[in-house]
């Protein structure tokens, strides 16, 4: 019986430490997944940023071409 008892109360003693381990290996996934959470978060940020900064380029080609071809025309006008 006491034999019994010394393996229930180590093998309650080892289950304790495996819990440990488990919630240990918890905290630290959770860690690493809001740190690559974060650093996702940051590279699109930077990528929007780019991508705004294309479009900002884009619009102001698209305003110069308008207004270059609004020019032409209304100054084909005063030769007529």
């Amino acid at each position: 019986m006491e034999k019994r008892l010394v393996k229930k109360e180590e093998i309650e003693k080892q289950l304790q430490e495996i819990v440990a381990l488990i919630e240990q290996v918890d905290a630290k996934m959770e860690k690493v997944i809001a740190d690559v959470i974060e650093e996702r978060y940051a590279q699109n940020q930077v990528q929007l940023g780019r991508l705004e900064g294309q479009i900002a380029g884009v619009e102001q080609r698209l305003e110069k071409e308008k207004q270059s071809a609004a020019l032409p025309l209304s100054s084909k006008l005063y030769f007529v």
